[in-house]
């Protein structure tokens, strides 16, 4: 799979698009620092512009040279992740207005150790949302993502999903979490 993982982390490199699995669902991404590329991204999914994209990041550590992150979040980090667990948070790099148009952007640490190797591969981060056209279910095999995304992908890695449901998503911009999206991770 390392040679994959390298064609993945290159293509990522030269800006096009990679579709992978997560411990979720199938994700699609590219460097979430290259306006192009987020461009990419959200034509292929024919996402509407004003929809943020997360970002994906290999470790504690790179999320918060990204994003101000405080304590209670990164109590909730250190407890959840890696895992189904995504939390919006004030951004500190400064990311392209088209990955995301205002001060937070959302961030998780994928469960997945292939995913969190490519992750490495390309300096810690990924923009990434779930491998679909938007409005329809998520893809959960290699298969789907393959038919769904084979023109517009320069690579699509095989592989599992763990979970097969979304993360849970909690707002850690506030004093405390607000759970904005039940999933897999309950912070009660």
């Amino acid at each position: 799979m390392t040679s994959m993982i390298d064609e993945a982390a290159e293509a990522v490199r030269r800006g096009e698009l990679i579709v992978f699995p997560t411990d979720t669902v199938y994700g699609i991404g590219c460097d979430p620092f290259d306006e192009e590329s987020i461009k990419a991204l959200f034509d292929a999914k024919k996402r509407a512009p004003e929809k943020d994209i997360p970002v994906l990041v290999d470790s504690i550590e790179t999320a918060e040279a990204l994003a101000e992150i405080p304590t209670y979040c990164i109590d909730l980090l250190e407890k959840h992740w890696p895992g189904a667990l995504t939390v919006i948070v004030k951004k500190r790099a400064p990311f392209p207005k088209n990955l995301a148009a205002g001060d937070t952007i959302a961030l998780r640490q994928p469960d997945h150790e292939d995913l969190l190797e490519l992750l490495t591969s390309v300096g810690g981060a990924l923009a990434a949302t779930s491998a679909n056209i938007s409005g329809k279910t998520p893809l959960l095999t290699y298969d789907d993502a393959y038919a769904t995304f084979s023109e517009k992908a320069t690579v699509i890695l095989p592989g599992k999903v763990v979970t097969e449901k979304p993360s849970t998503i909690i707002d850690c911009t506030g004093e405390e979490p607000v759970v904005v999206r039940e999933g897999p991770v309950s912070i009660t």
